[in-house]
């Protein structure tokens, strides 16, 4: 049995969809964003463009949007090749923030996050840049499956459209959460989390639609706002981790709130700003659209189903549970 809670589960089956390719933020100023990006999370700008008129078509039917809305889009990959998650930055007029003062209660995508080699040099040069984070250094006490613990630690800086960007440091005789680059000792996105009203709902969705598994469902109690997040002492909250089987890094964190969370008002989607979509690959794309669909009928776990194109490959996009919008591409 392994000691680490992040390693793949013994008998494991073959993933429906594989691990997190993508993660698409929506911004009313790109120039902000992609700057933080590159300079503050050291990402590289792949492309920047706007769709064509048949492009833009496809993805207006895809992802449910107006025939008058209208966007340029950026492409963002890490520096390190292993790391294969990128970071999709819309620039997209008339949404709202769905994340107004960071408030970490509020359903929808919360933060992206990075493994770094050094916490402490990480802090140093962000702040350097003029960036703030939330609380500095946390540590985090984590136990393994066989009841010891460890500690790791991360820090929360102030992202864009109210975004948290996290960076992790594990123990060094531990595997990093994602590849770090050794030039710039940081990686690219390992995975992204999201809070939603009703975790364990969320877990039977990844479970049964995208064939993912969880490796962490435990219930947290807060020592206070120096975690971060900004949550009273003693509140508590479900985090969960769920993978594709088999992988390592390139994941979703779902944090559930409980007693305190409150309803968001804003849809957690586009043309809002901010975390609005993650995007999966699969090879078994019919399967996973017919278990789409049997999910929205038979028990409502699921909706608003809709199957189209991206960049030429067939694609759907259904909503979770908690109404965030996935996006999987069929894969060769």
């Amino acid at each position: 049995m392994s000691l680490d809670p992040m390693a793949p589960l013994a008998g494991s089956t073959a993933s429906l969809c594989g691990p997190l390719m993508g993660v698409t933020l929506v911004t009313n100023d790109a120039a902000v964003t992609v700057q933080f990006l590159t300079q503050v999370m050291r990402m590289q700008l792949e492309r920047e463009r706007v769709p064509s008129p048949a492009e833009a078509r496809q993805c207006r039917d895809l992802w449910g949007l107006a025939a008058d809305v209208h966007w340029r889009e950026w492409h963002l990959v890490a520096t390190v090749s292993e790391s294969e998650v990128y970071v999709r930055v819309l620039e997209m007029p008339g949404g709202q923030l769905i994340r107004p003062a960071m408030e970490s209660r509020l359903a929808g995508g919360l933060s992206i996050g990075f493994p770094v080699a050094s916490l402490e040099r990480t802090l140093e040069r962000v702040s350097r840049l003029g960036v703030e984070s939330t609380a500095g250094i946390v540590p985090l006490t984590i136990t393994r499956p066989d009841g010891t613990t460890y500690v790791s630690g991360e820090i929360m800086f102030r992202g864009p459209e109210a975004i948290y960007m996290l960076v992790v440091g594990r123990p060094a005789d531990m595997t990093p959460v994602g590849p770090i680059d050794p030039v710039t000792g940081i990686g690219g996105p390992a995975y992204s989390a999201m809070v939603v009203p009703d975790g364990i709902r969320e877990i039977e969705f990844y479970r049964e639609v995208l064939g993912w598994e969880a490796r962490q469902n435990i219930v947290l109690t807060t020592s206070g706002p120096a975690g971060g997040l900004g949550l009273d002492p003693g509140t508590q909250f479900r985090f969960v981790q769920l993978f594709a089987p088999g992988a390592t890094s390139a994941y979703v964190v779902l944090l559930d709130m409980m007693a305190v969370a409150r309803r968001n008002p804003v849809a957690p989607r586009m043309p809002n700003r901010g975390l609005v979509m993650w995007t999966f690959g699969s090879h078994k794309f019919d399967e996973v659209e017919r278990r789409g669909r049997a999910a929205a009928a038979d028990s409502a776990l699921c909706s608003n189903l809709r199957v189209g194109v991206a960049e030429g490959a067939r694609a759907l996009t259904i909503h979770s549970p908690a109404g965030l919008m996935i996006e999987i591409r069929e894969q060769p």
